[in-house]
């Protein structure tokens, strides 16, 4: 395996060296120092030699890369990347070609940005980044623009005090971005969205109430004026909005908590008045899908149901599709399906009407929810072109569905699975899908579905047990809570046709440290074509570019590594070293001609260290 010589010092290719520090050092004189940023810089580029090899499983043979001279600029002069995952089908497909196989290895940090917000979780945000501006945000939702040339600090936009303050009505857990439409950047943060001038970073007076809106809260008030708060009642936004056509597209987050379904929501852009909405677990015969979900709620709870990620949108079919986390709640209480929770769901985009439904875990006790954005594709199986949709599971498993209908491209089997359980009053399902690939084979999970690599000391006292076992004591089973594909996307090689899949191996009371599965599948066979396992958390999504590379982070207490794979064979091409944990999804962006990857760090194991830290990277000696 080749790896590259992946830094040499250039200081005059950092706008934080002595070049251009006034404007972030003013911003945030009491937090950064200009020996803070020194020493900062020293660091990354020492750690950035460390060695910290990853394994890579050759599952299938490839051909060999051929050589050839490397263009000096992309043939894709300016790149925008507008929206939180490219574009509305969340490809993550960048078409830049400056940086390639041949020159990778020189790939050098640009600049640096700290927004010096580190409230104890990991910095998830993915940048958007329009007319050479770039806009991130910390862990609150507030917003910040830079200058996308050399990271210089244009405006911010604070919202603490909007939300209440610090942990009330902005409740800090995470915060994934924002999206761009039109000169307006909007943001979801706390319980409410906020519309900005791109340009200023003045909110926009016609949105809501001078640039805030009350969405969750409106909704809310729909059945129960006596709501003060949403966060009262446990709901708030974590994930970058969508858009199209002048319309908003998010859902409400945390299914972790006795929320009455979670909720998808379409907002006017103008206004910030809601159009439609869809609660994922309906409630009574009021709500849509109640003759659907209704009977597969039986006992009394009926919670959960949070949306974690970004929708996509296929405009040509008209629908949105989201994936809906788990139920929540007293098991023993929620007899049945349980129904829209751990299911992806297409809904229209004009009237919110419910177009199909697939749920991927039956019963969920394990945490097993559909975390990230539905990637939409267009490929051809038995010369037949298809529509379709796929998505990864926290159950370690890869759905690929045709978008248009919701069925299954290959066979997913419903499967006997334990049923016998200790906890008194469970009604376990006794089946649940399973991928297969075309061949009818089982299709190779996206991380191990049974415990593998358990301390022998360990295993004295605890007891493997097979994937969808009804939870006991003792336990050891795959993946864990925390493992599968979470929220980190999908992305989907326009060149390879190649899907490409970040996941945890961490199996339940393991007693070792998570490994990252980083794999690409075949969706037209469903085969698994290359794979590659390394160090820490694989939770943030990938990025791949027309330049036939792949990027890619993981997140780690000790290895904060930022990969480039060659896209077609899996081979480790650079990797360099962030100093902290890369828990966020990167972005790719060109301005005349030149390419740039931007990824942000900071966080360590399982995200509960905090870091607030932007690393822009692009070919050295460009002129």
């Amino acid at each position: 395996m080749r790896v590259s010589n992946i830094y040499q010092p250039r200081i005059r290719h950092w706008s934080l060296s002595m070049r251009k520090p006034v404007a972030l050092f003013n911003s945030y004189k009491n937090q950064v120092k200009l020996a803070a940023i020194a020493l900062l810089i020293q660091a990354l580029s020492a750690c950035s030699q460390d060695s910290g090899d990853t394994t890579s499983i050759s599952v299938t043979t490839s051909s060999e890369t051929t050589g050839g001279a490397v263009d000096i600029r992309s043939s894709v002069s300016d790149l925008a990347w507008p929206l939180h995952n490219f574009d509305l089908y969340g490809s993550r497909f960048a078409p830049t070609d400056q940086i390639t196989k041949d020159n990778v290895g020189t790939l050098t940090p640009r600049w640096l940005f700290q927004h010096g917000v580190i409230d104890g979780v990991s910095n998830q945000t993915t940048p958007v980044i329009v007319d050479e501006i770039m806009y991130i945000t910390d862990s609150r939702g507030s917003v910040y623009a830079v200058n996308a040339r050399d990271g210089h600090l244009i405006w911010t936009y604070d919202v603490t005090r909007l939300l209440g303050g610090g942990r009330r009505e902005g409740y800090i857990f995470r915060h994934r971005g924002v999206v761009y439409d039109d000169g307006v950047v909007y943001t979801a943060a706390g319980s409410f969205m906020f519309a900005l001038d791109a340009k200023t970073g003045e909110p926009i007076e016609s949105f809501g109430d001078g640039g805030q809106a009350s969405v969750i809260l409106d909704v809310l008030h729909e059945k129960d004026p006596s709501i003060e708060t949403a966060i009262s009642v446990g709901y708030w936004f974590t994930t970058a909005p969508q858009i199209y056509n002048d319309v908003i597209y998010i859902g409400t987050t945390r299914s972790e908590s006795h929320i009455a379904g979670g909720y998808v929501l379409a907002i006017d852009d103008q206004t910030g008045e809601i159009l439609w909405h869809f609660n994922t677990v309906p409630q009574d015969e009021n709500d849509q899908g109640w003759d659907i979900a209704g009977p597969t709620w039986v006992g009394g709870e009926r919670n959960g149901g949070g949306i974690w990620e970004t929708p996509s949108i296929d405009p040509e079919l008209g629908m949105v599709y989201f994936a809906v986390g788990n139920p929540f709640g007293d098991s023993t209480k929620r007899d049945g399906m349980n129904l829209f929770t751990d299911s992806l769901i297409a809904l229209t985009l004009d009237e919110g009407e419910l177009a199909w439904y697939y749920q991927q875990v039956h019963h969920d006790v394990w945490d097993y929810d559909s975390g990230n954005q539905p990637v939409l594709f267009d490929m051809e199986v038995d010369g037949e072109p298809v529509k379709a949709l796929a998505q990864a599971s926290k159950n370690s498993w890869l759905y690929i569905l045709n978008r248009e209908t919701g069925e299954p491209v290959h066979p997913i089997i419903e499967t006997p699975v334990s049923t016998q359980t200790e906890t008194e009053g469970e009604e376990p399902w006794p089946t649940q899908p399973i991928p297969h690939k075309k061949n009818g084979e089982r299709m190779e999970p996206v991380s191990p579905v049974f415990p593998t690599d358990i301390p022998a000391q360990h295993m004295e006292q605890n007891e493997l047990v097979e994937q969808f076992t009804p939870i006991g004591p003792n336990q050891v089973f795959a993946p864990g809570f925390g493992g599968g594909s979470n929220y980190g996307p999908l992305a989907y090689g326009k060149d390879t046709g190649y899907l490409y899949v970040n996941a945890i191996d961490q199996p339940f009371n393991s007693a070792r440290d998570p490994k990252g599965y980083f794999s690409a599948y075949d969706p037209t066979t469903g085969e698994l074509i290359w794979r590659q396992i390394f160090e820490g958390y694989g939770q943030a999504g990938p990025v791949v570019t027309a330049g036939g590379l792949v990027f890619v982070g993981a997140g780690s207490n000790t290895a904060g590594y930022f990969y480039a794979f060659d896209a077609e064979t899996g081979e480790e091409l650079w990797k360099y070293n962030t100093g902290s944990g890369v828990f966020a999804s990167p972005a790719v962006f060109s301005i005349d001609g030149e390419e740039f990857i931007t990824v942000a760090s900071g966080g360590g194991s399982r995200g509960r260290r905090g870091g607030d830290l932007i690393l822009t990277f692009a070919l050295p000696d460009w002129e």
